[in-house]
């Protein structure tokens, strides 16, 4: 019986083996009034399911109304009207929860689509999409063959709520 083990390869020879490390971001996609689009991870908190909204009289187009969560006041904006799109389906929609200096708010979209690591040199400009909301869109990149526009989902609420501020 023998213990033999093979040795490791030489250091060289294991770094040519290895592709190199493409740093990547965790991005989340969704879809809303027809297009797809993902904001980072980390800059939401949780997504909540369809809740009852009370609308708020005289407030915009881009404004849903508030929920209650868990005891505290949400404002909910509308994804796909806030972005030029068709309104979100509040009946079956979602509602990401995101934090806004010391509350929160929430941005409806139609549908959660996945969670997805991309590396960043996938990550292209984002010609020919056409948001209203300035400095919103970071950049665009392809997943599972579809284009996905890549936001930043806290300017999109300073853009909505942040009016007054």
């Amino acid at each position: 019986m023998s213990d033999a083990v093979a040795a490791p390869p030489p250091p060289d020879q294991e770094t040519a083996n290895e592709e190199p490390h493409v740093p990547t971001r965790r991005l989340l996609v969704f879809d809303v009034g027809g297009g797809a689009y993902a904001c980072d991870m980390d800059s939401f908190r949780e997504i909540v399911p369809p809740q009852h909204l009370t609308r708020l009289p005289g407030s915009p187009e881009t404004v849903c109304g508030l929920i209650n969560l868990r005891g505290t006041i949400v404002t909910v904006i509308d994804g796909g009207a806030t972005l030029g799109k068709r309104p979100y389906n509040r009946a079956e929609g979602l509602i990401l929860l995101v934090d806004y200096f010391d509350r929160w708010a929430g941005i409806g979209v139609d549908d959660v689509r996945d969670i997805q690591d991309v590396p960043i040199d996938q990550f292209g400009p984002a010609d020919g999409a056409e948001v209203p909301v300035v400095g919103a869109v970071t950049g665009a990149v392809e997943i599972e063959g579809r284009r996905v526009v890549v936001l930043d989902i806290k300017t999109v609420v300073q853009q909505v709520i942040g009016q007054g501020r």
